[in-house]
């Protein structure tokens, strides 16, 4: 079998990085070929290519590099994801890693890899993602054990989910509760009860600590130039 490699990122050290990995794990067979870009639109136009031949295709999308209404970003990529044709492998940042759930329930077809394994884990991962079964999904020694840790510890409600960061986002935006239930017709109280849930989640207690802590999970790094 053939693979065909596209890479989402804006960070060139780690596309270069990730790149070597992968072609190490097939050596000089050239079964696989590789491609990248840090354009948002080319990820679109990827996810949208379907596969009339018989090659298996990997599709690596980093969320630090998606445009800032990150929750928008990933419902495109969800409606653009052919998932019989592809995998889909999302990556992400340690201080992603509170937003796991919340991406998990977006997402629930994808793989998940934290960009900052170890490199045996990482090599360990795409072994992984060769052998996997269609239906079967790949995730990360240090997602897993994330998840492990949440679970038996029974705080995995502590996680933020998805209607919480969507919300927050909105509020990103410069738009009340007020308007954002206008807007998506949803009672304010259950905006209200969110917004406070997410408070006490990430231990604040007042706006501005609610956006800095928010920002720090969602923070796209800066890159030198």
């Amino acid at each position: 079998m053939k693979y065909q490699c596209f890479l989402y990122d804006q960070n060139m050290f780690f596309s270069e990085g990730i790149k070597a990995v992968i072609l190490e794990q097939f050596g000089k067979s050239g079964d696989i070929s590789y491609a990248s870009s840090d354009h948002f639109s080319e990820l679109i136009d990827e996810l949208n290519v379907k596969n009339n031949g018989s090659d298996e295709r990997w599709v690596l999308c980093d969320l630090e590099s998606f445009p800032h209404d990150r929750f928008s970003a990933l419902s495109i990529v969800k409606e653009c994801y052919q998932k019989q044709d592809q995998k889909l492998v999302m990556l992400l940042s340690e201080n992603n890693i509170p937003l796991f759930f919340a991406l998990y329930s977006l997402l629930p077809e994808a793989n998940w890899l934290l960009k900052n394994e170890s490199l045996y884990h990482f090599v360990s991962f795409f072994r992984d993602l060769r052998e996997v079964e269609p239906k079967s999904r790949c995730f990360s020694h240090s997602l897993v054990n994330y998840t492990r840790m949440k679970w038996l510890s029974d705080n995995a409600e502590c996680s933020i989910s998805s209607n919480e960061w969507w919300l927050m986002e909105e509020i990103f935006k410069g738009k009340s509760l007020s308007q954002i239930s206008n807007e998506v017709d949803v009672d304010i109280r259950k905006l209200s009860y969110h917004k406070r849930r997410l408070m006490r989640k990430l231990n604040v207690r007042n706006n501005i600590d609610l956006f800095n802590a928010f920002r720090c999970i969602v923070a796209t790094p800066q890159l030198a130039g």
